[in-house]
């Protein structure tokens, strides 16, 4: 690609006079017309590269706020999955020791309900024990009475003769 031309290089242009050529002031004229064109365009050219640097800046920066943002809220995603997981974890083991404990309560009850019934058992026989021993007493003060209150034989006879 050949060198572009500056302002200055059309300013400082000199064409070599030959008959036949173009009007000079016609040619002077254009060129500082093309001159100051280029001035423009050059202005203008520098103001977008500015622009466009601080764009590509600017650009840069969401890049880099878009990583820190994608990258956080991996992390938050990783951390809520370990929550949950974590969570889990302490329910599973919550929820074992609960119904471990409840077995065991169940199994508590239940020993303590056949103690109980034993218990009633025992008492059930020892109420009947007693009745029979009660009543063995009662048949054996009842025997003793009817001894008393019979009298005695020669005087049972004296009486009825």
């Amino acid at each position: 690609m050949a060198d572009l031309l500056t302002v200055l290089d059309i300013e400082n242009i000199n064409f070599k006079k030959a008959i036949r050529g173009y009007s000079t002031n016609e040619v002077e004229e254009f060129l500082e017309r093309v001159a100051e064109s280029l001035q423009v365009y050059s202005e203008k050219i520098k103001m977008l590269e500015i622009q466009t640097s601080r764009f590509d800046d600017q650009l840069k920066e969401y890049a880099d706020l878009k990583r820190s943002l994608q990258d956080a809220l991996e992390l938050a995603q990783k951390s809520a999955e370990e929550r949950v997981s974590s969570a889990e974890s302490k329910a599973e083991v919550i929820i074992a020791e609960a119904e471990a404990q409840a077995h065991k309560i169940i199994i508590g009850s239940k020993d303590r309900v056949d103690e109980h019934k034993r218990e009633i058992d025992r008492l059930r026989q020892v109420r009947y024990q007693f009745v029979a021993e009660f009543k063995g007493l009662i048949a054996k003060f009842g025997s003793m009475l009817n001894v008393l209150e019979a009298p005695p034989d020669g005087r049972e006879r004296e009486e009825q003769a």
